[in-house]
């Protein structure tokens, strides 16, 4: 089943980092939200939509929810976290710059993959990834592939495509507030702080989920769930998208794969996948992994924060080579949702995609 979350006012979800009394006025926060977020939407909606709601019966039924897929819809498409062995280059001319903002899609091009002889790294690997000669590239943060334009990229090895950001569609609103005392109702001091609200007008989420019982949304139905911190609204609702990217849209060829992950994973390794648990041999030569990302959250039934993991990123990319029969690794890997940790709520889903070695 498709459903849609579509944002009907700021936003805000919460990072992993502390936020103590005295010792931060910002809050960080995240966007778009981390599966797990999105998983307990969905579980409201089943509790809610029950006639015995909020029974331990309803509530237990709501853990068999299974995200199977999760990309976001701007204007003119739907997009996936943009891989991060893309780069933008830095030395564009200033009316290219213009044109691209005007039009808030951006070039990129694809860093490849190269033996280096001597290299000093911490994983026993000599290939790094480098840009197009003579390009000069920065780092993207929060770049959307559309759908299509990603197919090709798992396909083929073109150097440059199209990009936008997501903070062209989703932007920042800082909100000032203050801490409150309990018993008087007046302001508390030295609880002064400032968050980074949302506002997502020209984005929604899609997801593809399995509910139990085959329970859907009509297409007649709409909910207006609470979303993120303040339990701000958004509306939930089905949605007729094709969301999916199959494993027939994409060739695989000869012995080398690249693993994307288009939503965090957790992994027992810390940053690394273990293929092996999959039945699969595989070598990682290299890699494009951004930033840790901290999962945590709070357990409304036990009355205390969950255990923080800490996660890869949306848009995280492995090379591999293999002896296995690369439709094997296909079938085990594409579309899969591979994290170590809490895979039915849509951490690691992963794509494959073919790779050359720059000569």
């Amino acid at each position: 089943m498709i459903a849609e979350i579509r944002p009907l006012d700021t936003l805000f979800f919460r990072d992993g980092k502390p936020f103590s009394r005295g010792d931060e006025s910002w809050a960080d926060g995240v966007f778009p939200p981390y599966p797990s977020v999105i998983f307990g939407a969905l579980r409201t909606w089943y509790i809610t939509n029950h006639a015995e709601a909020f029974s331990k019966k309803v509530i237990g039924e709501s853990a068999g929810i299974v995200i199977k897929n999760i990309q976001y819809r701007i204007p003119k498409g739907i997009y996936l976290p943009m891989p991060l062995d893309l780069a933008e280059p830095k030395e564009k001319d200033k009316k290219k710059k213009r044109l691209e903002q005007s039009d808030k899609e951006y070039e990129v091009v694809r860093l490849k993959p190269q033996k280096i002889e001597g290299l000093l790294s911490n994983h026993p690997c000599q290939t790094i990834l480098i840009p197009p000669p003579g390009d000069i590239v920065e780092e993207v943060e929060h770049g959307l592939v559309q759908q299509e334009d990603m197919k090709t990229y798992l396909n083929s090895p073109g150097e440059h495509f199209k990009i936008r950001k997501l903070d062209d569609f989703a932007q920042t609103e800082p909100k000032t507030g203050i801490g409150r005392n309990d018993f008087t109702n007046t302001a508390s001091d030295a609880l002064l702080y400032r968050v980074g609200m949302r506002r997502a007008s020209e984005f929604e989420i899609l997801i593809n989920f399995e509910s139990p019982e085959n329970d859907t949304l009509s297409k007649q139905q709409s909910f207006f769930i609470k979303l993120g911190a303040e339990n701000k609204v958004a509306q939930l609702r089905s949605s007729r998208q094709r969301i999916a990217i199959s494993p027939e849209d994409v060739k695989l060829e000869g012995n080398r794969f690249k693993l994307y992950l288009s939503t965090p994973a957790i992994f027992d390794q810390g940053w690394k996948p273990d293929l092996s648990k999959f039945g699969i041999q595989a070598n990682l030569v290299a890699a494009a992994v951004g930033k840790p990302v901290h999962i945590g959250g709070f357990d409304m039934a036990e009355g205390k924060p969950k255990v923080m993991y800490k996660a890869v990123p949306a848009g995280s990319v492995y090379f591999y080579e293999t002896s296995e029969d690369i439709n094997f690794v296909k079938e085990k890997l594409f579309g899969k949702a591979i994290s170590e940790k809490m895979p039915e709520q849509g951490f690691g889903i992963a794509y494959l995609g073919n790779w050359k070695i720059n000569p």
